[in-house]
Protein backbone atom coordinates (compact mmCIF):
# COMPACT_ATOMS: atom_id res chain seq x y z
CA UNK A 1 0.00 0.00 0.00
CA UNK A 2 1.63 3.38 -0.99
CA UNK A 3 -0.64 5.81 -0.51
CA UNK A 4 1.54 8.42 -0.38
CA UNK A 5 2.52 7.88 -3.69
CA UNK A 6 6.65 7.79 -4.91
CA UNK A 7 7.92 11.19 -3.98
CA UNK A 8 9.82 9.68 -1.19
CA UNK A 9 8.07 10.81 1.55
CA UNK A 10 9.95 9.43 5.26
CA UNK A 11 6.96 7.87 7.01
CA UNK A 12 6.80 5.38 9.66
CA UNK A 13 3.25 3.20 10.81
CA UNK A 14 2.71 0.57 13.29
CA UNK A 15 0.84 -2.70 11.49
CA UNK A 16 -2.78 -2.52 12.02
CA UNK A 17 -4.90 -5.22 13.47
CA UNK A 18 -8.08 -2.90 12.63
CA UNK A 19 -11.36 -4.66 10.30
CA UNK A 20 -12.82 -2.95 7.85
CA UNK A 21 -16.10 -2.99 10.38
CA UNK A 22 -14.25 -1.25 12.68
CA UNK A 23 -13.23 1.57 10.62
CA UNK A 24 -16.48 2.05 8.80
CA UNK A 25 -17.97 2.12 12.54
CA UNK A 26 -16.39 5.60 12.67
CA UNK A 27 -19.24 7.21 9.61
CA UNK A 28 -22.71 6.78 9.34
CA UNK A 29 -22.51 6.56 5.78
CA UNK A 30 -19.78 5.93 3.05
CA UNK A 31 -18.07 8.84 1.62
CA UNK A 32 -16.16 9.69 -1.76
CA UNK A 33 -12.70 8.67 -0.88
CA UNK A 34 -13.70 6.09 2.27
CA UNK A 35 -11.88 2.89 0.57
CA UNK A 36 -9.18 5.08 0.45
CA UNK A 37 -9.14 5.65 4.07
CA UNK A 38 -10.10 2.20 4.97
CA UNK A 39 -6.99 1.37 2.85
CA UNK A 40 -4.71 3.09 5.16
CA UNK A 41 -5.86 2.13 8.20
CA UNK A 42 -6.16 -1.40 7.41
CA UNK A 43 -2.47 -0.96 6.69
CA UNK A 44 -1.70 1.23 9.61
CA UNK A 45 -2.90 2.12 12.95
CA UNK A 46 -1.56 5.78 12.81
CA UNK A 47 1.22 7.04 10.76
CA UNK A 48 4.16 9.30 12.44
CA UNK A 49 6.15 11.68 9.66
CA UNK A 50 9.84 11.86 11.49
CA UNK A 51 10.50 15.20 9.26
CA UNK A 52 7.12 16.28 9.56
CA UNK A 53 5.28 16.22 6.23
CA UNK A 54 3.47 19.19 4.43
CA UNK A 55 1.33 20.00 1.35
CA UNK A 56 0.50 23.25 -0.62
CA UNK A 57 -3.84 23.85 -0.78
CA UNK A 58 -2.79 25.56 -4.28
CA UNK A 59 -2.28 22.22 -5.83
CA UNK A 60 -6.40 22.03 -5.73
CA UNK A 61 -7.33 25.38 -4.58
CA UNK A 62 -7.19 28.96 -5.77
CA UNK A 63 -5.21 30.32 -2.42
CA UNK A 64 -5.30 34.21 -2.14
CA UNK A 65 -2.43 36.06 -1.26
CA UNK A 66 -1.66 36.63 2.69
CA UNK A 67 -4.23 33.01 3.40
CA UNK A 68 -2.77 29.89 4.80
CA UNK A 69 -1.15 27.61 1.82
CA UNK A 70 1.32 25.24 3.59
CA UNK A 71 -0.34 22.94 5.70
CA UNK A 72 1.93 21.00 8.12
CA UNK A 73 1.72 17.30 9.16
CA UNK A 74 2.94 15.69 11.94
CA UNK A 75 1.14 12.55 11.89
CA UNK A 76 -2.26 10.42 11.05
CA UNK A 77 -3.96 9.60 14.53
CA UNK A 78 -3.99 6.28 15.88
CA UNK A 79 -7.40 5.17 15.42
CA UNK A 80 -8.43 5.13 18.97
CA UNK A 81 -7.24 8.45 19.28
CA UNK A 82 -9.76 9.49 16.44
CA UNK A 83 -12.37 8.04 18.25
CA UNK A 84 -11.67 10.02 21.54
CA UNK A 85 -10.75 13.21 19.60
CA UNK A 86 -13.89 13.43 18.03
CA UNK A 87 -15.83 12.68 22.03
CA UNK A 88 -13.66 15.10 23.68
CA UNK A 89 -14.65 17.66 20.29
CA UNK A 90 -18.47 16.69 20.69
CA UNK A 91 -18.61 17.04 24.37
CA UNK A 92 -16.46 20.18 25.01
CA UNK A 93 -17.36 22.44 22.17
CA UNK A 94 -21.32 21.83 21.86
CA UNK A 95 -21.12 24.79 19.72
CA UNK A 96 -19.18 22.72 17.17
CA UNK A 97 -21.60 19.97 17.43
CA UNK A 98 -23.18 19.85 13.71
CA UNK A 99 -19.26 20.60 12.73
CA UNK A 100 -18.63 17.06 14.65
CA UNK A 101 -21.27 15.38 13.74
CA UNK A 102 -20.14 15.86 9.76
CA UNK A 103 -16.09 15.65 10.14
CA UNK A 104 -13.53 13.06 11.24
CA UNK A 105 -10.70 14.03 12.49
CA UNK A 106 -7.63 12.16 11.14
CA UNK A 107 -4.35 13.99 11.23
CA UNK A 108 -2.73 16.78 12.91
CA UNK A 109 -0.09 19.47 12.35
CA UNK A 110 2.22 18.65 15.63
CA UNK A 111 0.60 21.85 17.02
CA UNK A 112 -2.61 20.35 17.97
CA UNK A 113 -4.26 21.64 14.55
CA UNK A 114 -6.57 19.21 13.37
CA UNK A 115 -7.19 18.17 9.67
CA UNK A 116 -10.45 16.20 9.42
CA UNK A 117 -12.34 14.62 6.79
CA UNK A 118 -16.34 15.89 5.45
CA UNK A 119 -18.18 12.82 5.58
CA UNK A 120 -20.81 13.98 3.40
CA UNK A 121 -18.23 14.87 0.40
CA UNK A 122 -14.61 13.65 1.02
CA UNK A 123 -13.03 16.74 0.92
CA UNK A 124 -10.14 17.52 3.74
CA UNK A 125 -10.21 20.39 6.29
CA UNK A 126 -7.81 22.27 8.71
CA UNK A 127 -9.00 23.85 11.35
CA UNK A 128 -6.58 26.13 13.21
CA UNK A 129 -7.91 25.57 17.19
CA UNK A 130 -6.62 29.36 17.75
CA UNK A 131 -9.40 30.53 15.75
CA UNK A 132 -13.54 30.19 15.88
CA UNK A 133 -14.87 27.90 13.29
CA UNK A 134 -15.63 30.34 10.93
CA UNK A 135 -12.21 31.42 10.74
CA UNK A 136 -10.04 28.79 11.67
CA UNK A 137 -11.58 26.08 9.18
CA UNK A 138 -9.77 25.89 5.86
CA UNK A 139 -10.66 23.16 2.85
CA UNK A 140 -7.27 21.35 2.22
CA UNK A 141 -7.62 18.84 -0.39
CA UNK A 142 -10.75 17.32 -2.51
CA UNK A 143 -10.48 13.81 -1.24
CA UNK A 144 -8.09 11.96 1.18
CA UNK A 145 -6.04 9.88 -1.66
CA UNK A 146 -5.43 13.64 -3.13
CA UNK A 147 -4.39 14.76 0.08
CA UNK A 148 -2.28 11.63 1.04
CA UNK A 149 -0.48 12.19 -2.77
CA UNK A 150 0.25 15.73 -2.43
CA UNK A 151 2.19 15.09 1.01
CA UNK A 152 5.41 15.69 0.71
CA UNK A 153 9.13 15.79 3.03
CA UNK A 154 8.97 19.26 5.07
CA UNK A 155 11.33 22.00 3.50
CA UNK A 156 12.01 25.89 4.35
Amino acid sequence: MDLFGNNNLLYEGRKSELSIEQIKGLFNDDFPGIADFIKLYLTYVGVHFPKQAMMFRNKFYNVPKGEWDKIEVGFFLKFKDIIELREIHKQNYPEQFFFTSTHIPFADDGCGNDIWIETSAGSIKVFYHEYDLNEGLKLVAPSFKDFCLALENWKM
